[in-house]
């Protein structure tokens, strides 16, 4: 596995895996493409490339993009610690169960250690695999949105 910063040129995918990270339990149905041009949605990728966006995709061996992960400054859902950038992580399906999330995670705790004071986001209730993983890189929940999201923190 190789990592390879996210472009403009890469924006196809991103919004892909972007859709991938708006995850959903087996009882629910998945999100449609149109959810990406929500404006709380689009705020992850519209104009990429501002200061403090930080994007990786996890490649194969065939150059194929298995996964993302991103940081950006941008709105949030609660008060507390709003002045963090967010993250986002996704890996396409075929790709899942492989440790392609913990890669990813792991470059960008370290590639952000010493630039910002913490990282934050908002992760599905039911999604308890994220959660246990958020965890294990040290991420813990101070609060929970009117969306009834988890939010979650890790601070340097």
């Amino acid at each position: 596995m190789r990592f390879k910063q996210v472009q403009k040129s890469d924006l196809a995918t991103q919004k892909e895996l972007l859709l991938v990270a708006l995850w959903t339990p087996d009882n629910e149905p998945n999100h449609p493409p149109e959810t990406l041009e929500l404006p709380h949605i689009k705020e992850y990728f519209d104009g990429w490339g501002r200061k403090g966006d930080l994007g990786l995709l996890a490649l194969n061996c065939f150059n194929e993009p298995m996964g993302l992960v991103q940081v950006r400054f941008k709105s949030s859902q609660t008060e507390l610690y709003s002045d963090y950038p967010e993250l986002a992580l996704a890996v396409y399906p075929q790709f899942q169960g492989r440790g392609v999330a913990s890669c990813l995670l792991s470059q960008v705790v370290d590639v952000l250690k010493g630039t910002c004071s913490g990282i934050r986001l908002g992760v599905h209730p039911q999604n308890t695999e994220a959660i246990a993983l958020y965890e294990k890189f040290s991420f813990k929940t101070y609060d929970v949105a009117q969306s009834g999201y988890p939010q979650m923190v890790r601070e340097y």
